[in-house]
Parts: structure tokens; sequence; C-alpha cells
């Protein structure tokens, strides 16, 4: 029996070891939604000096002859983006951008990247109806400028490799591996892994 008080009290401390340094459970919900009621009280900024993408409209292939009436929609579109405020907001979240810029500005904002998904979109398909019908000059000038703008598109990453590989300018394609690297995307190590397989 001389043994049970000892044991008591060690049975105590450490009990109280565990209390004292068990730490609170952070609550993601709790921290999402206070981000976000910061984010609302964030006052508008001057966004007039964002990286805005100008589309040389001009300069590209936007006026091979075609039947398509999908192919003609998918010019018209990089067309009219010539007209637009587009920015390459990837991987930004609405509360992101609104601890940035302001609450105020996050329609504006939010609008300038939807035409930039609608532009590497266009621009990715339009180069693959060009591809489609030995039109291989104009899709390579619309893949490159895809790359370019940041594109996180692995369809056009891939078209434009293809286009090297069967040029025989195949160290290229470091140059669209080190571009994909760049990314702030979900896609980049799938990008990545598909053009170094390329490589093999």
């Amino acid at each position: 029996m001389r043994f049970t008080v000892p044991i008591i009290i060690i049975t105590f401390c450490v009990l109280f070891k565990s209390i004292v340094n068990r730490k609170p459970k952070s609550d993601p919900d709790a921290e999402f939604l206070e981000r976000e009621r910061q984010a609302n009280l964030t006052p508008k900024k001057d966004i007039s000096g964002l990286p805005y993408i100008k589309v040389p409209a001009e300069e590209l292939p936007l006026d091979v002859p075609t039947t398509s009436d999908e192919t003609k929609e998918r010019q018209e579109t990089i067309r009219s983006m010539a007209e637009k405020k587009v920015l390459n907001l990837t991987g930004q979240t609405n509360t992101d951008l609104k601890i940035q810029y302001g609450a105020a500005n996050l329609n504006i904002l939010s609008a300038a990247d939807g035409n930039y998904t609608k532009l590497v979109q266009a621009i990715s398909y339009l180069a693959g109806d060009y591809m489609d019908n030995q039109h291989i000059e104009e899709a390579k000038t619309l893949l490159e400028y895809g790359i370019s703008i940041g594109t996180d598109s692995k369809r056009n990453y891939l078209m434009l490799a293809s286009i090297y590989k069967e040029e025989g300018r195949a160290d290229k394609i470091n140059d669209l591996i080190d571009s994909a690297s760049h990314i702030d995307s979900l896609l980049r190590d799938s990008i990545v892994s598909s053009l170094k397989n390329l490589m093999d």
C-alpha cells in the first residue's frame, strides 16, 4: 500500500501536463469566415496598374479561311478580347482578390479573369482546328502566344511540343517545361510530367 500515493501523484502530474499542453484545434470554417469578413472590409484599391493582357488581334492568324462555324466562333472570340479587360488571375480565390484589391473591385476582376479563361480556351481549340487542317504555322503562332500569356492549358503545351518534335526541334520542349514549371496552377505538375515524357 505504500506505493499508492506516489502512483496517484505521478498519474495526476501526467494528466495535468497533458491538459496544459493540449492546444485547441483550429477550426477551418471559422478561419475562412474571419478571413472573408476581413476581405469584405478591405477598401477599394486602384487596379489600373495591374498586368492586363493586351491581345494583339492584328498579329494573330485569325483570318484563316474556314467553313466551320466553330472555328469562326473561336476566331471571333479571340478577336473580341482585344477590346476587353483580360487578366490572368489563375490560382487566386475571390477572397484573395478582395483582400488585395477591395471587395468593390471583385466583379471587374472576375470578369477580366473570365475573359482570360475564354481567351486561352479559344486559342487552344482554334490551334487544334488549324492543325487538323494542316495550317501548322498558324497553329504554332497561336500556341506560342498562349504560352506567353501564362496559359495552364495542357492541350496547348502538348500540341506545341508535338509541333516542335515534328520540326526536329525537340530541344524547344525544355523551354516549355521551364514555362510550365512557373505557372501557378494545379495542373502544373501534370503538364511538366507529360512534357518530360515526350522527351524520352
